[in-house]
């Protein structure tokens, strides 16, 4: 939890888990760089740090615009001189029947959790590199990626099926130069984002949205869902020093639904 003088970015900080890992890097002395899609969202969570006596910058990142992602790195380069930790952790989804997913449903979701996620990897691994002092990245996946037959569409699994692939082959190539890449593929966690995906069930199916989360909630072994809090507390773990020969995996946080 020691990250004194350390700068992390944490993409998709606005909300959910980005927020609640934004918050714990904070709490450890990271300058922590709050990248959102969502200007608002994004100050929201820099006030959160503020109040706790956190250095922290927000910026306006489109992680599917190649543009913004290099305007960032300049930005931060300007204000920290360089990038420990990279949380790239935006990404978006909607509940859509496989029958009904379009060429647009399929752009809309890949835009940003495939290409947006291997740009942001790929450009900060670069500016890690041409640093030379290492550095940990750590991959938002989901057990979607990993065949979990409730995934909100097929565009989305695949999305994060990608993701896995990417952090094993982004692991491959930069551990010569002592970059960790790791990803954490959560389960069930209660945010916004489940809101949504349990309201449009809702309208489909005409079940109330307590009784769709109930129906999840009886597949999960532990017989809970996750807070953010829960893949927070990993992604800081695989960022510190107590990981330092952890690299190439996809670990589960979802109380036991996909055990693999």
């Amino acid at each position: 939890m020691d990250f004194e003088g350390k700068t992390v970015v944490v993409t998709g900080a606005g909300s959910g888990i980005g927020r609640a890992t934004a918050r714990l890097f904070a709490t450890g002395g990271a300058n922590v760089v709050i990248a959102d899609i969502n200007k608002d969202s994004g100050l929201e969570t820099k006030r959160e740090l503020d109040d706790i006596g956190a250095s922290s910058i927000a910026l306006e990142l489109d992680v599917g615009n190649i543009e913004d992602i290099d305007e960032m790195i300049n930005k931060i380069d300007e204000t920290y001189s360089g990038i420990d930790v990279l949380f790239n952790n935006a990404g978006l989804t909607r509940h859509i029947n496989f029958m009904d997913i379009d060429e647009g449903h399929w752009d809309y979701i890949h835009r940003v959790n495939s290409k947006g996620a291997f740009f942001c990897m790929q450009k900060i691994a670069a500016f890690m590199v041409s640093n030379g002092n290492g550095g940990r990245i750590v991959n938002t996946a989901s057990i979607a990626g990993k065949g979990y037959r409730r995934s909100s569409n097929a565009a989305y699994a695949a999305s994060k099926g990608a993701v896995i692939a990417m952090t094993y082959s982004a692991a491959s190539s930069l551990a010569e130069f002592n970059i960790n890449v790791n990803a954490v593929c959560p389960g069930i966690v209660q945010t916004d984002m489940l809101s949504g995906i349990l309201s449009l069930r809702s309208d489909q199916t005409g079940l109330k949205e307590r009784e769709l989360k109930e129906m999840m909630l009886q597949e999960i072994p532990l017989g809970r869902a996750n807070e953010p809090e829960d893949i927070a507390n990993l992604v800081v773990f695989l960022s510190g020093p107590g990981s330092k020969n952890i690299t190439g995996q996809a670990f589960n946080v979802d109380g036991g639904i996909i055990m693999s």
